[in-house]
């Protein structure tokens, strides 16, 4: 039992410490700032966009609809900022906890576990800031939507 939970905490920190480079300051890979586009224009957005790669502009949103959307994506951008900074904390602290001299379990359970809690809370509130941005659309623009998914551009269901 005891070499069962040593071993898994060991397999999440090993995927932890694998993903960290995305992370890191001034990695290629890591994902642009918040507000600006990625090396691939539209279909890679920064942090906090909803719905994956589906550029809204695509949409033809009407003036009030595209204020909503800014409402609602400036409403949980301060949200999205204080779950990245977490998430970003958790993964170096994971990193150096990897390369430290002694190893300590209980730190690494602890700040797995807060990993952990801030990804699930990320999606939580993407999944959310989707949903109310999806309340906005028409029901063409919605099919539009579905369409471009089925595609798939935005790593969405495929038929």
């Amino acid at each position: 039992m005891k070499f069962t939970s040593i071993s898994a905490a060991a397999a999440l920190l090993a995927a932890c410490l694998a993903a960290t480079p995305a992370f890191a300051a001034g990695e290629p890979d890591a994902p642009p700032p918040a507000g600006q586009r990625g090396p691939g224009g539209d279909h890679e957005r920064g942090p906090g966009m909803p719905f994956g790669h589906v550029p809204l502009h695509r949409l033809k949103l009407t003036e009030a609809q595209q204020d909503k959307v800014f409402a609602i994506m400036h409403a949980q951008e301060p949200q999205h900022r204080d779950y990245d900074k977490a998430i970003r904390k958790a993964h170096d602290a994971l990193r150096e906890l990897g390369r430290a001299d002694r190893f300590d379990e209980a730190r690494a359970g602890a700040l797995s576990r807060d990993l952990g809690q801030a990804v699930a809370a990320q999606a939580l509130l993407r999944a959310r800031t989707d949903a109310q941005i999806q309340a906005v659309l028409t029901p063409e623009q919605r099919e539009q939507l579905s369409q471009h998914r089925m595609r798939g551009h935005d790593g969405g269901e495929r038929p």
